[in-house]
């Protein structure tokens, strides 16, 4: 049976796993649940949507139209150094000859570059933070200076942003072992966990999301219904099903669900540790805020707003799409961008992130062509050469002819019309449901597929068998 006849087979296969369509929930088509989920069509179920519904649009309001400036902005400044100094590529190239001088600091001798966004994004921009803090207490507020700021903070096509999040997240997964065993002590006298502990706070991250959260909720349950940040609850084609969404992101962003699940869950190390990550920044910002809260507010405050908003767009790309037919198949449930344009160091392939995600991003183009068989042995939710916001854009607009239109072409299955395509990415992007929810990620049972095509046993969040 070829791949398009396979996906054209949705109904049968649903009866087959005894999935059922129940309908009157609060997202368009039926959900996939069973008996027993009657709470989903309840009226309670609906208030509750409609209240973080609510909730996302009053935090668009406030925030929105600042971030919106901020992406405009920092996208300006990008196609400005595009067309005339070319200070981006400038200092690419200079890290790059600098990184051989450089790599004594870090453990792996491919990230010797790390080292210079440690001395940017570490030393100069909060340096120049509290000059700001400084100037803001003893001379007064300037909004020019702290537009000017944020705009700086951010970067041309928010690079900077990129780079503290990608940073955080390696860390993370390497428990925090990205410098030689010789600097890499814990703070104040080593500099490990920095870019959690200290230079994403000044980005908006938490310390606790990714070293524990992430780590220990996300990479366990890989968006099924344990994941505090799972998509599988909702349609993710329309802009209201994200809206709604955004309060779920902004919980786990604060740690808040995080804590929660994990007291469920008795993994008190797990609490102790994002708690304690969670007051350490709480003090900080307090801090700051006794200093001048205006300036906190629109400084700090904006920017773990800012962050996360975009991080939610970035999360319904990597796991928007889901097949109804095979919830658990990892070349459909996370998103690999081939030529990625807005990430680095291999984050977009997320493919083989989750399948090895202690891997060094070196690794990461070798480890995506080992399971080029599994792959091709499904229609692998896979682009080329696009911007994730724009990924984001034609999904949330349903506009599938676009989503067909920057399909990596050699994963277009033989015999499959651009129609049919556009069929498949509708079905994926509508589904829903807390059966769905259930069966979904690397998690399921039927990771007893281990081995098969990639499906590898289940990994710990460093990348090794468990």
């Amino acid at each position: 049976m070829s791949i398009s006849q396979k996906e054209s087979d949705h109904a049968s296969k649903s009866a087959d796993t005894g999935i059922q369509s129940i309908a009157g929930g609060p997202w368009p088509g039926p959900m996939i649940a069973k008996e027993g989920d009657e709470y989903y069509i309840s009226s309670t179920h609906h208030f509750v949507e409609w209240l973080k519904f609510l909730s996302g649009c009053a935090l668009l309001a406030v925030a929105g139209p600042y971030v919106a400036l901020q992406i405009f902005m920092c996208n300006m400044w990008d196609q400005f150094d595009q067309r005339t100094i070319g200070m981006i590529p400038f200092l690419q190239k200079l890290s790059a000859k600098l990184a051989p001088y450089t790599r004594f600091i870090v453990k792996h001798e491919k990230d010797g570059f790390i080292a210079h966004l440690l001395v940017w994004l570490g030393v100069v921009l909060p340096a120049w933070f509290f000059y700001e803090l400084y100037l803001a207490a003893t001379v007064g507020l300037s909004w020019k200076r702290i537009l000017f700021y944020n705009i700086i903070r951010i970067g041309p096509m928010y690079m900077n942003f990129m780079f503290v999040y990608v940073m955080c997240h390696k860390e993370g997964h390497n428990f925090g072992n990205l410098f030689a065993k010789k600097y890499n002590g814990h703070a104040p006298f080593g500099l490990k966990y920095v870019f959690n502990h200290w230079a994403g706070m000044f980005h908006g991250v938490l310390p606790g999301t990714f070293t524990y959260s992430h780590l220990y909720n996300h990479h366990k349950y890989d968006n099924d219904e344990r994941d505090v940040y799972s998509t599988a609850f909702r349609t993710r084609d329309t802009f209201t099903s994200w809206v709604t969404y955004l309060p779920e992101w902004f919980a786990y962003a604060s740690n808040v669900s995080s804590t929660i699940a994990f007291i469920k869950e008795k993994r008190w190390n797990a609490v102790i540790g994002t708690v304690l990550s969670t007051l350490y920044y709480c003090v900080f910002v307090a801090i700051c805020w006794y200093i001048h809260p205006v300036f906190t507010l629109f400084t700090l405050v904006y920017a773990f707003v800012e962050g996360n908003i975009l991080l939610s767009i970035v999360n319904f790309v990597w796991h928007g799409f889901i097949d109804p037919n095979d919830p658990s198949n990892d070349y459909v449930n996370s998103t690999t961008v081939i030529e990625g344009m807005n990430f680095t160091l291999g984050e977009e392939y997320h493919v083989v992130h989750h399948q090895y995600a202690g891997a060094h991003w070196t690794r990461h183009p070798e480890l995506y062509l080992k399971h080029m068989e599994g792959y091709k042995e499904c229609i692998p939710t896979a682009f080329y050469k696009e911007n994730i916001g724009f990924i984001f854009g034609y999904m949330i607009t349903q506009d599938y002819a676009k989503l067909a239109e920057i399909y990596y072409k050699p994963f277009w299955p033989k015999g499959m019309s651009n129609v049919q395509l556009q069929e498949v990415f509708k079905r994926r992007l509508q589904c829903h449901g807390p059966e769905l929810a259930r069966r979904v990620g690397r998690t399921h049972k039927n990771k007893a597929l281990a081995g098969k095509h990639g499906r590898e046993a289940t990994k710990s969040v460093a990348g090794k068998k468990e």
